[in-house]
This record gives structure tokens, sequence and C-alpha cells, in this order.
């Protein structure tokens, strides 16, 4: 089914999405301090997403429902746990006013279905899903990946290294190059051993402590979409790993 307003459609979810990189710029500036790289970085994980989706980037679409589902899962599963919160409500429709527009045939004809970037990399159909897996879940994970790894705590510079590598991780995936999965597949490693040790040493980073969403909740998202985006790409990796001389 191809719906009408494609453009309009488009142009509403740039709107949020613009309007979301800006109030996380404005709260940044504004806290100063350790809460301000995450902020930062989260205007950087969403103004990607307005460039990437305004220039018509093949996997713009991808990223911009993921880091929409991000934020709905965020929202759906505070209100679960903490029960009614405006703010939680707001941030759940300011992503689902992101991702909704963008659903349908129609638009992915703009992104992904374009013959063009197939043809310079050589894909098929298989590698298109497996890459559309992997953009996803690496998007869905970034925002949270975030808000767990730079929320102020002992240790903050070596989230800022995890939070980048994921990143750059991304960036490669997007290149269609090999270490960009082999730096993805290191971040899902590193995110799951920083949060076994801290279950292990915190227990007030437990999920759902006294009715609210822990930083240890946010994780497992974050950990969860990770391990879905490098998944399509582990038995080949291990494939090309064992035939290297």
């Amino acid at each position: 089914m191809r719906w009408h307003l494609l453009g309009e459609r488009r142009a509403l979810s740039l709107f949020m999405l613009g309007l979301s990189t800006t109030i996380f710029l404005l709260v940044a500036l504004s806290m100063g301090g350790a809460w301000a790289r995450c902020f930062y970085a989260l205007a950087g994980v969403y103004g990607v997403g307005f460039f990437a989706l305004a220039a018509g980037w093949f996997w713009a679409r991808w990223y911009v429902m993921g880091i929409s589902a991000s934020g709905l899962t965020m929202a759906i599963l505070g209100l679960v746990t903490a029960g009614w919160n405006i703010g939680l409500a707001i941030w759940g429709g300011v992503h689902l006013a992101i991702w909704a527009p963008l659903l349908g045939e129609g638009q992915a004809d703009h992104y992904e279905n374009r013959p063009e970037w197939r043809e310079r990399y050589g894909i098929d159909e298989y590698g298109v899903l497996r890459i559309k897996r992997a953009v996803k879940g690496a998007a869905t994970a970034l925002p949270t990946l975030v808000f767990y790894a730079l929320a102020p705590r002992e240790g903050q510079a070596l989230g800022l290294a995890l939070v980048a590598v994921a990143a750059v991780g991304f960036y490669g995936l997007v290149r269609m190059r090999f270490w960009g999965v082999a730096m993805l597949m290191v971040s899902t490693v590193w995110t799951a051993v920083s949060m076994a040790s801290d279950v292990a040493t915190r227990s007030d980073w437990m999920p759902m402590t006294g009715g609210h969403l822990g930083l240890t909740a946010i994780g497992l998202i974050a950990l969860g979409a990770l391990i879905v985006a490098v998944s399509p790409f582990v038995v080949p990796a291990y494939r090309f790993l064992r035939s290297r001389p």
C-alpha cells in the first residue's frame, strides 16, 4: 500500500528530528558538567538522522526509524514501570511523530529501494536485509548507549570511548566496510562486560528499582539492539577469518 503526501510526511519527521536536536543542544548548553556530554552526544545522534533523511541517503529511513524505536521503547517502559508521566508521554509522542510518517513503500522508494546503491556495492536482496537489520539495530542502540555510557559516574572517559567505538562502527557499516562490523562487535562485547560489572558492584543500578527505569534497564535495551545489529554478520565474519591464511 502506497500512502500519499510523501513529501509532507518526510517534512514532519524532519521537523521533529530538528526540534529534538535543538532541544538536546539547548539542554547541554544550560546544564554543563558531566551531563552535557550526554546531551551533546544525543544531539549528534539525532542531528545525523536529520541530515541523512534530508540528504536522501539510502540508509537514512532505517536509521531514523531505529532511533525512533529506541525513544518509543524507553517511553513505554518508563510509563509501565513508573506510571503516568507527562514528560515520558511527550517523549514517546515525539518519537511516534518521527517514526509513523516514514512508513510505507512510497517512502522506502525514496531511500533504500533505489537501485544505484545496491549496484555500487554489489549487494543482493539477502544482503540488503542484513544491512537493514544491522542499521536499524545499531540506530536503536545509539541513544540508549549514550544514556548508559555517558550518565555521570566514575570512569566516564571509558563510556565516551565506548560511544565513539559504536559510532565509528556504524559509519563503517553504512560504508560497507568489514572493520565497521568488527567495531560494532567490539562495542557489543564491551557493553555486556560493562553491564556485568555494574550489576555485580552497584545494586542501585538494577533495572526498575523503586518503580523507575534504571540505567541497567537502559543498558539492556542498548545491548539487545547491538546484538540484533551484529548477529547477521557473526557467521560470515567467522567464515572470513577462517579463510585467512
